[in-house]
């Protein structure tokens, strides 16, 4: 039988050595892929809805570490230094390989990580099945601040995206503090992903100089960021609360009770800018949408 060929997942796998590319290319049931795991001494495996599954394949070496990361980093490590400080490079497409091993250390930061133990291959997929039922909260007014929660890893990038589509598609202008190439993936300046006819996006540049550039050059009604992790991403969101305009972010947690519990979270309550909050659940192999309104007082302090 055939097997049925997904772009996203070919795409992905061109960063991997050829022989290893190649059995994956034949992989069945491919377009369900979430993120693919190669760990040195262990065949690879897959996740799929959240549960991780290994394959009937040879064991990765790591050798085959090495070539996956160099050919992630067009054989130009150096060049995705600031990255790979941060554990990660982002292919073509939006992609994302993630790197494990022995942590390279300079005056007490880490500038990198060698002798590689693992890499997890996060595939990103553009999907639209969840617009009728966010442009229902969308509505038809001006665009309003709104967090995206989940735990890692159940499309809180996606949902973003395509709440940046359907806000711009209407006539608002929009732009994307894309920080790791993630959301809108430009590729000789046109994005990989559709984000809207009024989106402006800033690629590999931190959330704060992003929102200052953006703020000042592009004049957005609704301003993205993915991932609020630290002070300075908080900093980020204050800036566009001073100026009137509207955020929509994401962050790290299964609800409203979990980020409450979290300090950075906290003080990014304590802004009072974001009016409602969806969360992302899994139910069985089901992702589930519910949006919360956000009290005006959040947390206490």
């Amino acid at each position: 039988m055939e097997v049925k060929q997904d772009k996203a997942w070919q795409q992905a796998i061109g960063c991997l050595p050829p022989l290893r590319a190649a059995q994956l290319a034949a992989l069945d049931g491919q377009g369900e892929v979430e993120e693919l795991r190669l760990r040195a001494g262990y065949p690879p495996s897959v996740r799929i809805a959240g549960e991780e599954r290994a394959l009937d394949l040879s064991p990765v070496t790591a050798q085959e570490l090495r070539e996956t990361l160099s050919r992630a980093a067009r054989y130009s490590v150096h060049s995705y230094a600031e990255s790979l400080r941060h554990g990660f490079v982002t292919l073509t497409g939006g992609h994302r390989l993630g790197v494990c091993g022995t942590a390279a250390e300079e005056n007490g930061q880490v500038i990198g990580v060698r002798e590689l133990s693992s890499v997890n291959l996060r595939i990103a997929r553009q999907i639209t099945g969840v617009a009728a039922q966010i442009a229902l909260w969308i509505g038809n007014g001006p665009p309003q601040s709104v967090l995206l929660l989940s735990p890692p890893g159940l499309g809180k990038t996606t949902l973003l995206r395509e709440w940046v589509r359907l806000v711009s598609d209407k006539g608002y202008s929009v732009a994307v503090a894309d920080e790791r190439s993630e959301i809108a993936a430009l590729s000789d300046g046109v994005p990989q992903f559709a984000v809207g006819r009024c989106t402006d996006v800033l690629e590999n540049c931190s959330k704060k100089q992003a929102a200052l550039m953006l703020l000042k050059t592009m004049s957005p009604a609704l301003l993205a960021f993915d991932e609020i992790t630290a002070p300075e991403d908080v900093e980020a969101v204050s800036l566009c609360a001073h100026c009137g305009t509207a955020v929509i972010a994401s962050a790290h947690a299964a609800d409203m009770d979990d980020l409450r519990r979290r300090p950075v979270y906290r003080a990014l309550l304590k802004l009072n800018v974001f009016q409602r909050a969806v969360v992302i659940e899994r139910k069985g192999k089901e992702r589930c949408y519910r949006m919360e309104r956000l009290e005006e007082r959040t947390c206490s302090s």
